[in-house]
């Protein structure tokens, strides 16, 4: 309408990173790339790669008795004992930022109204990896820290490497970027 009134609307878009993989017709002369240059879609795309991650180690190892709390708001009690791994990246690293995954206020938002969902945590819990092994997150990840479960493991010390999925526009910048 514009271009028949004689007006030059300029680049003309409408498309995110989703919309430019299932509505190609809705690209016009320009697209809105955004979670697509991280690796991300809302759908499967095949070859794309996800781009970055985030490597610690671990600060802290320490066997705890069953019944004890782990990290803030008592949200997490042993029920056995347990061999656990504390690690240096919290939530102002970026850690735990996706809202749906954000214990800091679903799980206590939903709480609050009184809807039990204990079962989508413990299905869906954050986890690490450690030498090639998937390992959850227990407790609320504090700002600084993060609390790992590694009863079964034997073979992690504190200069073991820990891997963490986390989108990398989420990433503190102040964590050291390395690009190869």
């Amino acid at each position: 309408m514009l271009k028949k009134e004689g007006q030059n609307p300029g680049m003309l878009h409408c498309s995110e990173s989703t919309a430019i993989l299932k509505h190609p017709i809705m690209n016009l002369n320009a697209v809105r790339l955004g979670s697509i240059l991280q690796g991300r879609t809302l759908v499967p795309v095949q070859d794309l790669k996800k781009i970055g991650q985030v490597k610690t180690s671990i600060q802290e190892i320490k066997t705890v008795p069953k019944g004890y709390n782990i990290s803030y708001g008592k949200m997490f009690k042993t029920k056995r004992e347990t061999k656990i791994a504390v690690i240096p990246m919290g939530y102002m690293d970026g850690f735990c930022m996706r809202k749906d995954r954000d214990i800091f206020s679903l799980k206590e938002n939903v709480k609050s109204v009184g809807i039990e969902i204990k079962k989508f945590f413990k299905d869906n819990r954050l986890k690490v990896i450690i030498n090639d092994r998937k390992y959850p997150v227990i407790g609320r990840i504090g700002m600084y820290h993060a609390v790992i479960d590694i009863t079964n493991a034997e073979d992690i010390t504190t200069d073991s490497e820990v891997t963490i999925d986390i989108p990398p526009m989420q990433v503190n910048s102040m964590i050291r970027r390395e690009y190869f």
